[in-house]
């Protein structure tokens, strides 16, 4: 309380120095006033001797600046006096005795006395500390920010009842197999594909912290929400009986801006490229090391070109397989390498442009065929036990629409089986094809008044490692008995690797989106608005269907439709919004689902 006084008395002060260096006399006669008995305790009847006196009370002045002060105005005042002498042709006369002459103080004085009465009072301020608003905080909770936010949804999934109920589950056959997937459909896991599941309740809860190390150094830690490690989707169910939730670390990363226009993230951190859910769901964190650099330090914000790459390891894999035997096999590590080059552009009237060309490139996603795998080498019995050499390459995350293949060589005649003793070939799926992705994506604003705006937003994917050969490329023998799982067309005999009537690949490897925003571009206050509707077509291996969004139709690949919304800002923070997503299959079994989400989410 003390200080934040005397804070105030010298904000007073200040003020009042401004006020009377203002309203000084302009005359060019200096004043004569009788002189007090005791100049050193009486008030003069000058203001400026006042003035001075004041400051060098209050300790604003020291008394070698006050007496420097009153000397400066003196000699600029005798100055002016002899100007209007030699004017005039008269000179001023002598003081009285017993008086004091109060000399002028020209109007480059009093601005000079502002502005070094001002400088002395800031600098003090600030090293004091008396005049900041945060003055009680220590200093390092300046350099930290707090963030986060709060989602609830209301999820309504509607099906089809024309939809096929016969849609594998294969992210399931790899999470509890293998699965004897060829000898019976009674052991293959199946989606749901006809009963709707209204107003399911869904949590999204995000805490993160922002910290300023120094110049050029900052750590970022988020903590979200999930159902599991997915690497997409944050929701949380709600139910299940009042248990408590998962938390789990999203992001954690140091980033490093050694220049401007030049970063270097190396942790796990949010998506660094342009991109569009079409490719990367809107929760998608990346592991490994990002680094970006613009054109802003030379050429400014309105016109900038950015050149962004980086390398993330998406699984090392066990470094000890197979765990019980004593051949220990190499892991091959899988990884995606990733470059974008951006042109952003900011016109007149607020217009913008932004372009991104990117590739990426995935590293041993693609499955192989184990080497001869014996099962039944132990008094011809079965063992449930034995691990065949790629049984860690099958897929891991996968949602649905990528093609999958059998992925374990299993030796069925070794020894010769006894009568009547029925063997199966229980397996492991993974992915057919490589993926080295090459996206293009484009967002246009354009104004179209100081309130309301339109945003166009396109991107394109394609699959450049497509090859169809890739479906049987285990060699007939092994790819007719064990051929490509779905995607399969209704002709021929089924079976896309047959050697006499092959069914026909209905798959693709192509993506694109379209999507119109208009209202408020960028929610903030509370009455701003913005609704949107827009297009998209993926077939089923243009990306891998572990990234892309996980809402429409319900994650994963081989879908198209379209999706509008709406959204606004209920009060500064707390925003209201809705969204209809109408799906189909591109190609296969009939698989229609539409999905409404009425969520409200807060921010701080």
């Amino acid at each position: 309380m003390r200080t934040g006084a005397k804070a105030l008395r010298k904000v007073r002060m200040l003020a009042m120095l401004s006020a009377l260096a203002t309203v000084l006399p302009s005359a060019a006669m200096a004043q004569d006033t009788p002189a007090p008995a005791a100049t050193a305790t009486r008030p003069s009847d000058s203001a400026m001797v006042n003035l001075v006196r004041l400051l060098v009370q209050q300790g604003v002045l020291t008394p070698e600046k006050g007496k420097a002060l009153m000397a400066q105005a003196q000699n600029e005042a005798a100055s002016a006096r002899t100007a209007t002498s030699s004017e005039s042709g008269t000179e001023l006369p002598a003081p009285a005795a017993g008086s004091i002459r109060v000399p002028y103080v020209p109007e480059t004085v009093r601005a000079q006395i502002r502005e070094e009465l001002k400088a002395d009072v800031l600098a003090q301020a600030k090293e004091q500390a008396w005049a900041s608003p945060d003055a009680a905080a220590p200093e390092w909770t300046r350099r930290i920010r707090l963030f986060g936010d709060v989602r609830v949804r209301s999820q309504s999934t509607l099906y089809s009842s024309a939809n096929s109920n016969l849609i594998p589950d294969f992210a399931r056959v790899n999470a509890i197999g293998p699965l004897p997937i060829f000898e019976s459909d009674t052991f293959i896991p199946l989606l749901n594909s006809r009963q709707d599941r209204w107003n399911r309740l869904l949590l999204r809860a995000r805490l993160g912290v922002d910290v300023h190390i120094r110049d050029g150094i900052d750590v970022g830690l988020l903590i979200g929400s999930g159902d599991d490690n997915s690497p997409i989707s944050l929701n949380q169910s709600l139910g299940g009986g009042f248990g408590k939730r998962n938390i789990w670390l999203q992001n954690a990363f140091v980033k490093l801006t050694p220049t401007k226009g030049a970063e270097v993230s190396l942790g796990r951190f949010p998506n660094p490229f342009f991109s569009t859910s079409l490719l990367f769901d809107e929760d998608l964190s990346f592991d490994g090391v990002a680094a970006s650099i613009d054109s802003s330090r030379w050429t400014g914000d309105d016109l900038r070109v950015a050149l962004r790459g980086g390398a993330f390891p998406l699984d090392f894999g066990d470094a000890n397989f197979p765990q019980n035997d004593v051949d220990k096999r190499k892991y091959p590590s899988r990884w995606m390498f990733s470059a974008q080059a951006e042109l952003d552009a900011k016109f007149a009237n607020d217009m913008s442009v932004k372009v991104g060309a990117g590739y990426h490139s995935f590293k041993n996603l693609q499955a192989n065929l184990s080497e001869p795998c014996f099962l039944y080498r132990v008094q011809s019995q079965f063992r449930s036990g034995v691990v065949c050499s790629t049984d860690n390459q099958r897929a891991t995350f996968l949602r649905k629409g990528n093609t999958v293949i059998p992925i374990r060589d299993i030796v069925l005649d070794d020894p010769t089986p006894a009568l009547n003793e029925v063997r199966v070939s229980p397996q492991y799926v993974g992915l057919a094809f490589d993926y080295d992705i090459l996206n293009i994506n484009a967002e246009a604003r354009f104004p179209i008044n100081d309130r309301l705006g339109v945003m166009v937003t396109g991107d394109y994917v394609r699959n450049l490692s497509f090859r169809k050969r890739d479906l049987c490329r285990f060699g007939a023998v092994f790819s007719e008995v064990y051929p490509p799982l779905n995607n399969v067309g209704t002709d021929g005999d089924g079976n896309i690797c047959s050697q006499t009537n092959p069914s026909s690949f209905v798959g693709g490897n192509q993506g694109y989106m379209g999507k119109l925003t208009f209202g408020h571009l960028d929610l903030k206050k509370r009455g701003q608005w913005q609704a949107e509707v827009g297009y998209r077509y993926l077939e089923s291996d243009a990306v891998p269907d572990a990234f892309t969004d996980s809402e429409f139709h319900r994650g994963g690949t081989n879908a198209k439709g379209y999706f509008i919304g709406a959204k606004g800002v209920v009060f500064d923070g707390l925003t209201l919004g809705g969204r209809w997503m109408s799906a189909n299959e591109v190609s296969g079994e009939p698989f229609a689902i539409d999905v409404l989400e009425i969520e409200l989410e807060a921010r701080f």
